[in-house]
């Protein structure tokens, strides 16, 4: 892995050899959608194919957004963020709001909003559908994690399902570990788990 800085953002290049898997995550505030698929399932755990295809994880800009907002729309219909909301936090976090890319095409996205001076939280990272099984949501979330560290942020938070035993493994590889458990966190019967690391 190299990294390249600009004036603009920092570009992380990742060239990949990908082990096949089937789970997917997302981590976000939100329900779960009307399919029945968990809200927390969205960007793939493992790497999969043979090719070396090149990946990079750099700020998000405006014209990411139209592509965004069509991955949330095609994975999550009434749930899914707007535009307007991915145009607001370009404005409001832009140090926290990253894209990947794989092979310069825009595959997902991953956004940490403060919570307050020292702590934020990874309030979302999606794979766009046609993305998944490829290792994008691990290097994002690793990639996110680098981000934030080189932030003001002290501590980083993320919540997750308590049955969602791929997702909470990953996190701790992730090095967050368990601090409590909401109930009805995200609506009745959405309890959660609250994670954190130190940055």
């Amino acid at each position: 892995m190299s990294s390249h800085t600009s004036s603009r953002d920092r570009v992380y290049q990742v060239s990949s050899n990908r082990e096949s898997a089937s789970h997917k995550l997302r981590y976000v505030e939100g329900s779960a959608p009307a399919s029945g698929e968990c809200r927390l399932c969205v960007g793939s755990l493992a790497q999969a194919g043979k090719n070396d295809v090149p990946v990079t994880v750099q700020s998000a800009a405006s014209d990411d957004i139209a592509r965004l907002a069509f991955f949330e729309k095609q994975l999550y219909d009434n749930d899914a963020y707007s535009s307007l909301f991915f145009y607001q936090a370009l404005r409001q976090w832009p140090r926290g709001f990253l894209t990947i890319k794989s092979d310069e095409k825009v595959a997902g996205y991953s956004l940490i909003v403060p919570l307050d001076g020292s702590r934020a939280t990874l309030m979302s990272l999606l794979i766009g559908k046609s993305f998944q099984a490829q290792g994008l949501g691990r290097i994002l979330l690793e990639q996110a994690i680098k981000s934030a560290a080189e932030s003001s942020w002290k501590t980083l938070e993320l919540s997750v399902a308590p049955d969602n035993a791929a997702a909470i493994k990953l996190y701790k590889q992730a090095g967050f570990s368990v601090i409590e458990t909401i109930q009805d966190y995200l609506g009745p019967g959405e309890d959660r788990l609250i994670m954190s690391r130190a940055l």
